[in-house]
């Protein structure tokens, strides 16, 4: 990882750096929040290995791809607000205005809501006719999601395994450990039962 706040290349394990891997970034999107969500994602985990690291940073890029669609959704609701506005007579410039208005969210003015009114809707009707025109594309998003969720529980699973596996081995050092000092204490013990203790003396044999 990178700590240039110059740089506007992603933050990268050293395990995607080797095998030349990269996730570049899509315009408007900040090269800042992308590095400060992923170093919290790896600090949340608690990874500490280069492999537990690569598998945080996918887990990570797998929540960006997920926000991206949201995103998406977001424009194609809005867009559909745009349409329900305007039709193919609409000069362009006023399709530009509608659309500053309406991505800008200003639904409160009063010129956006006379925009509604000139058009039949209030707020609510026309969020309400976008989301119906757009049911297709929204749902091919929805479907995109639940597809990273899937993949996003793949991961976790992998790195619990990971992490899971390393306390494993740990926990049976220690537990080979403990045998290790059971069974030399038992042969410690064994030896002292054997030899002979020094006030023992040997009996003289009887004469007859």
């Amino acid at each position: 990882m990178t700590d240039d706040p110059s740089d506007s290349t992603p933050p990268t394990a050293k395990v995607s750096k080797a095998a030349g891997g990269t996730f570049p970034l899509l315009p408007g999107e900040s090269n800042a929040l992308y590095k400060q969500g992923f170093e919290g994602t790896l600090k949340e985990l608690g990874a500490t290995t280069e492999l537990q690291m690569f598998l945080g940073e996918k887990i990570f890029q797998c929540i960006w791809w997920m926000r991206r669609y949201e995103t998406q959704k977001r424009s194609v609701i809005l867009e559909g607000m745009v349409s329900e506005l305007t039709n193919y007579a609409t000069p362009d410039e006023q399709k530009h205005a509608v659309r500053v208005l309406i991505f800008g969210q200003t639904w409160h003015e009063d010129v956006t809501q006379n925009l509604f009114k000139k058009n039949g809707h209030t707020t609510e009707s026309l969020l309400e006719a976008a989301m119906s025109n757009s049911k297709e594309k929204l749902i091919k998003l929805d479907q995109q999601i639940a597809l990273r969720t899937k993949t996003l529980a793949q991961l976790q699973q992998s790195y619990e395994a990971l992490v899971n596996r390393s306390i494993l081995q740990e926990r049976l050092k220690l537990q080979n450990e403990l045998i290790k000092r059971d069974l030399q204490a038992i042969d410690v013990e064994d030896v002292k039962q054997l030899e002979p203790s020094k006030n023992d003396k040997p009996q003289a044999k009887s004469r007859k």
